[in-house]
């Protein structure tokens, strides 16, 4: 959490912003890897050296507000009374006090997943950034009957996607038996800029996904007209933490919808802001995806820029590797403009799936937007459309049509053997309220959620049958699938700005059939193949893992978060729960929970094999998490066994690290 606080115009910002070495409490050893079972958390005391003379004490680390375990005991995303708090801003604040665990040494075991990670930096460094919504306090001057008076209000982001970024880095040191933690808030700039405009209103299309920014229309003029602030630390780049991307310099970015900062991978200082125009001229868009996929055969990281024109909308396609650092467009495929946070890959193809969250008025509301989620609506007649792009023919070769619903997550995608049929594994919502029920007044408020409890999702396996043979009725009525958009509805569109109507019933029937349930055959998308699916789980699951190696190839095991037997009759609860989900068993084989204990999104980091014969196993590695505990106001370092979801170690952070769904 981090407030921030202005009296009398002398800003005061308080952040948390810290190095310390925490090492593994250790009962006994495990005979694979070197992290060490434990039944109690590490603790943090100060380091004896002479070198911390004037800390010979153990030191309490406050946290950046005082929580009740009242406050917590149901609800983590409880907004305690005393939140905004104030510390003057050190400009040496670079120079982090570091706290050592003090441990006998035991050594490691032979083959072991810390040593890995000092092998393989890039499939097991652990870089991830977590966030929270932070409530900024300014005071305003306001003259009335000649009286100069003070008038203080609190402006608050309203989702939990939009955040000022918090970016936490750990090490984890196999031979000293140690994890290192560093974490700093990267977006200080732009804190100053909403104390002193009382908001933040982003100068380019959906900066926000979903939160008011308390701005004029006025303010979007001037943000337009004036050039964009390319100061790294004036933008939130909020959506995920890369720890490289192929031909690009740096080890550490972090990215959001529009922008990329470049972050020094040592101190965590956004020192670059660049967007994907900026890499490539020829990659056009004002946005896009926050997830882009890496091909670990080819070396290629593949995403798209989203352009919008004044008749139609292009995904444009792209890859970028070591080999070709400019990158080169794959495809620029026109078709209906979409939320669309993820897509998958697979050797041949590239899977793009269009859920019909589709945009209001065309592309006018969108540029225009400050919100994502103001731009586009749901709109349950339409199909979700599945386009497969062939990479070495740079083009779509086939579009296929399934019922309606929404994706925040794809969980991977592979070929069959000996044919052109793929499967593509996704978590899928009946529409889109998940996305509006996790705004912070929900999440701090569980009893106000609507509909009272989060929106259950399932996990789909979709079959695309004989991509090949669909080539051919692709070509044929690809011109039918509805992509431009009117003058007359830009036009209108224009005033709407203006008037700030609501969503009318005219707004669902952009892209669809004037509002009737005619049968499929009567419909647009009649021509289209169907993709198939079937539930490989019921049980509502969300921020999917699988095991790295094994993407883009036929999978069994994945992880995800998941809801206790306790936690899924409460009404606003969130995910308390680790689960392993056997998919062609179609159930869950193991899962962790903790009373009072909130998991952010796992991470697997698998075995490394130590020789040619050695075959390692899908779920052979471990789990990564950040957990909140709720009774002690504190956040923990989970280290799960993949293979069975047993405890292997913990360690105490003694600071509370919110719950984050990116990495």
């Amino acid at each position: 959490m981090t407030d921030i606080t202005k009296k009398n115009d002398k800003p005061l910002i308080e952040t948390e912003e810290f190095e310390e070495e925490i090492s593994l409490v250790s009962s006994e050893q495990d005979t694979n890897i070197s992290l060490l079972a434990s039944d109690k958390p590490a603790t943090l005391e100060s380091n004896s050296s002479s070198e911390w003379d004037d800390h010979t004490t153990k030191k309490e680390l406050p946290l950046s507000a005082t929580i009740t375990v009242e406050d917590y005991d149901s609800d983590p995303w409880a907004q305690p009374e005393n939140a905004l708090l104030t510390v003057q801003e050190d400009d040496d604040e670079d120079e982090a006090e570091e706290l050592v665990v003090k441990q006998p040494y035991q050594p490691p075991a032979t083959a072991t997943v810390f040593d890995a990670i000092d092998a393989h930096p890039e499939p097991t460094a652990i870089s991830k950034e977590d966030q929270d919504t932070s409530a900024i306090k300014y005071s305003r001057k306001v003259e009335i009957d000649g009286l100069l008076q003070i008038a203080t209000a609190v402006y608050s982001l309203g989702h939990w996607f939009d955040a000022l970024p918090l970016v936490n880095r750990f090490d984890f040191n196999g031979s000293r038996n140690t994890i290192t933690y560093r974490n700093r808030l990267t977006s200080k700039r732009l804190i100053e800029k909403i104390r002193d405009h009382h908001g933040y209103a982003p100068a380019y299309p959906a900066g926000l996904f979903m939160s008011n920014t308390n701005q004029t229309v006025l303010s979007k003029f001037l943000n337009n007209s004036s050039k964009p602030n390319k100061k790294p630390d004036a933008v939130p780049c909020s959506a995920r933490v890369l720890t490289g991307i192929p031909g690009l310099e740096g080890r550490l970015l972090a990215q959001n919808f529009a922008n990329h900062a470049k972050l020094d991978p040592f101190d965590l200082k956004p020192t670059r802001l660049f967007t994907w125009n900026d890499v490539n001229p020829l990659f056009k868009g004002t946005s896009s995806c926050p997830n882009g996929q890496y091909d670990s055969r080819t070396g290629e990281y593949i995403n798209f820029t989203l352009e919008v024109g004044y008749q139609a909308v292009k995904y444009n396609f792209f890859s970028i590797s070591d080999k070709n650092p400019k990158g080169s467009i794959i495809a620029s495929v026109t078709a209906p403009m979409a939320y669309v946070n993820t897509f998958s890959i697979t050797p041949k193809y590239i899977i793009f799936v269009i859920c019909p969250i589709l945009a209001n008025a065309g592309g006018v509301k969108y540029n225009w937007n400050e919100n994502l989620m103001d731009s586009f609506s749901f709109r349950s007649s339409e199909p979700t459309l599945f386009y497969v792009i062939s990479r070495e023919k740079g083009d779509v070769v086939a579009t296929y049509r399934s019922d309606p619903c929404f994706v925040f997550n794809h969980i991977n995608a592979f070929e069959k053997d000996g044919s052109d049929t793929v499967f593509i594994d996704m978590i899928c919502y009946p529409d889109d309220t998940i996305a509006r029920q996790l705004t912070t007044e929900f999440l701090r408020n569980p009893g106000a959620m609507k509909p009272s409890r989060l929106m259950a999702s399932e996990v789909r396996r979709y079959q695309l049958a004989n991509i090949e043979e669909e080539n051919l009725c692709y070509m044929t009525n690809n011109t039918l699938i509805p992509s431009k958009n009117s003058v007359t509805t830009r036009i209108s569109s224009m005033f709407g700005l203006i008037k700030k109507p609501t969503p009318s019933a005219a707004d669902n029937l952009e892209y669809g059939d004037n509002g009737n349930n005619a049968s499929h055959a009567n419909k647009w998308y009649s021509w289209m193949p169907v993709a198939s699916f079937d539930k490989r789980v019921q049980p509502s699951i969300e921020l999917p893992q699988i095991n790295p190696k094994y993407k883009m190839y036929k999978h069994t095991i994945m992880y995800g978060l998941g809801f206790s037997a306790s936690s899924s009759l409460q009404d606003g609860a969130i995910w308390d729960s680790i689960v392993k989900i056997d998919e062609d068993k179609k159930q869950i084989i193991a899962s962790w929970h903790q009373d009072f204990c909130y998991p952010s999104e796992a991470l697997f980091v698998p075995r490394p094999s130590i020789g040619p014969e050695d075959e390692v196993g899908e779920d052979e590695g471990v789990l990564v998490s950040i957990v909140m505990n709720s009774q002690k106001a504190t956040s923990f370092i989970l280290i799960l066994d993949a293979g069975s979801l047993k405890v292997l170690a913990t360690a105490d952070l003694e600071r509370l690290v919110p719950l984050s769904f990116a990495h």
